[in-house]
């Protein structure tokens, strides 16, 4: 008798586990797809392409956002990509950030361009 009530526990209780697990991921499901649709509406196309904010590029790069030049980030960029290569010790995981950082502002760099040029 006691194994038999045993048994109905178990049951049970695995029951109500996997109805409140498929609901969780349901709702897990359903929130990831409206971030997601949320997301992609409100970042401009050049930080979708890299996935990294203005002010993150700057940071890992160790320049202002004001005043960018080409000439300034591209010095602090072959330095740092060069110190973090792997030949020399370096992480590619930083090597990595470096590179979308230099990406992400050079996206940025040619959209102020066309605006400029769209203004004329």
């Amino acid at each position: 008798m006691a194994h038999r009530l045993l048994v109905q526990v178990v049951f049970t209780g695995a029951r109500v586990f996997g109805r409140a697990f498929t609901e969780a991921y349901r709702q897990a499901a359903a929130a990831t797809t409206a971030q997601q649709t949320t997301n992609g509406a409100q970042q401009p196309a050049s930080s979708r392409d890299t996935d990294i904010s203005l002010d993150e590029a700057c940071k890992i790069l160790d320049v202002q956002p004001s005043g960018l030049s080409l000439e300034s980030v591209k010095g602090k960029y072959d330095y740092l990509f060069d110190v973090n290569s792997k030949e020399k010790g370096g992480s590619f995981y930083v090597q990595s950030k470096v590179f979308r950082a230099m990406e992400r502002i050079k996206n940025e760099l040619d959209h102020l361009e066309e605006t400029q040029r769209a203004q004329k």
